[in-house]
């Protein structure tokens, strides 16, 4: 083979586009896939950058959207702590995931791929959740009766690691398969709604289980005013929580704050970090303690509060909710600056949505409104997966913006 011929055959090796859209179907699939792809794709486009300086132009809505991990970065370096932010699940990578903003991939078909993934995770979880066990036992009694037998459970690990990191990728595909579909009317995006939902039912979700309702509550009825399209999956998750014993359960456990022990020590936690920050000197107070701060500082504030609830003590990495584990790593400027981001991604998108009925940035507008409103019980930010994922739907996002002049 001619050295032009073997350079033709492997010519898309150097098209950005190529990586990203390998690296966003990746994401929903595997952990160690999303990183491997992630390291491709900075490589493949940090070369690309070397000839092609001139396209990387940053401008105001890129400073914003960057404003927070390039405050984790001074902040931490300040701190001696750098190597937490060089880390893929916490820093530098996954933030950088947001170029994706300067490549050539189509945010239509980006998205679409996205969508393939989270129906690929989708479709394994519930395999995982309804067959494993002796969930269908179909018993032939001598009387010639049939007894079936039905049971669901948790996946305890999924193709991206924890439930909750599924859930929040079912979550972001169950909104995006409805939007595409209010944008192209075909079947097949009802069809993987269906199968995103039935996902996050089945993760047993709680966290999610709420933001997906409130998502939809906003954008059905408040900004479109159209609630027929919410009937079917509303009814859909009624009915599992009212004939699916293990469901009901878990739904109940939501207001159970003297028993359910998940619920207690996110409580307890909360409590212990709030009187810590009560108590800090100006400075944590307003830049954090960061991690190892955390570790050593926070620690007996949080053992003290389990104590209270009744609980052992137990120190988890993070504080289960963006806002109580941002308050305390990256103190209040880290906390507003955080909050900022999404706010003002989410005051864009809306507008842009009114001025031009573009069903796109309606599910970009219902994707922050889903990291904010899950962030109340969990630091999605701790989670690789779900950060990339943030960030990369960030990049698409402001491309779209930029390329339909919404800016």
């Amino acid at each position: 083979m001619s050295t032009r011929k073997f350079y033709e055959a492997f010519k898309f090796l150097w098209d950005e586009r190529f990586w990203a859209y390998l690296f966003l179907f990746s994401i929903p699939v595997s952990v160690p896939l999303a990183r491997t792809s992630l390291k491709l794709f900075l490589l493949v486009f940090f070369l690309n950058v070397l000839f092609r300086l001139r396209k990387l132009k940053l401008e105001k809505v890129d400073f914003i959207v960057l404003s927070f991990p390039a405050y984790q970065f001074i902040t931490l370096l300040f701190k001696g702590e750098l190597i937490n932010f060089l880390r893929v699940p916490n820093g530098i990578l996954p933030s950088l995931s947001y170029l994706l903003r300067f490549s050539a991939v189509d945010v239509v078909r980006a998205l679409k791929i996205f969508l393939i993934g989270s129906s690929v995770l989708s479709f394994a979880v519930i395999l995982q959740s309804l067959l494993p066990i002796p969930d269908y036992i179909i018993l032939l009694r001598g009387d010639f009766q049939f007894h079936f037998h039905f049971s669901v459970v948790r996946p305890l690990h999924t193709f991206v690691g924890h439930p909750l990191t599924a859930g929040a990728l079912s979550s972001t595909g169950f909104i995006l398969s409805v939007i595409l579909y209010l944008k192209f009317k075909r079947f097949l995006y009802l069809f993987s709604a269906f199968l995103n939902l039935l996902a996050v039912i089945l993760l047993f979700d709680r966290t999610y289980w709420l933001a997906v309702s409130l998502v939809c509550f906003v954008i059905f009825f408040l900004v479109l005013r159209n609630f027929r399209l919410f009937i079917p999956f509303a009814l859909i998750f009624i009915l599992s929580v009212l004939t699916v014993p293990q469901i009901k359960e878990r739904f109940t456990s939501i207001f159970d704050v003297k028993h359910n022990a998940s619920n207690r020590y996110r409580l307890a936690m909360w409590v212990g970090a709030l009187e810590f920050y009560s108590q800090a000197p100006i400075e944590e107070k307003l830049f954090g303690v960061g991690r190892e701060g955390y570790k050593s500082e926070v620690r007996p504030f949080v053992e003290r509060a389990e104590k209270k609830f009744n609980l052992s003590p137990h120190l988890f990495s993070h504080l289960h909710s963006d806002y109580v584990t941002v308050l305390v790593w990256y103190g209040l400027l880290g906390l507003v600056i955080f909050l900022f981001v999404f706010f003002y991604l989410l005051f864009l998108n809306l507008r842009a949505f009114r001025e031009t009925s573009d069903y796109l940035y309606l599910f970009f507008f219902s994707f922050y409104l889903l990291i904010l409103i899950g962030g109340i019980f969990e630091y999605n930010f701790e989670d690789g997966v779900v950060k990339c994922t943030i960030y990369s739907l960030m990049g698409l996002n402001v491309k779209l913006l930029k390329g339909g002049r919404a800016l």
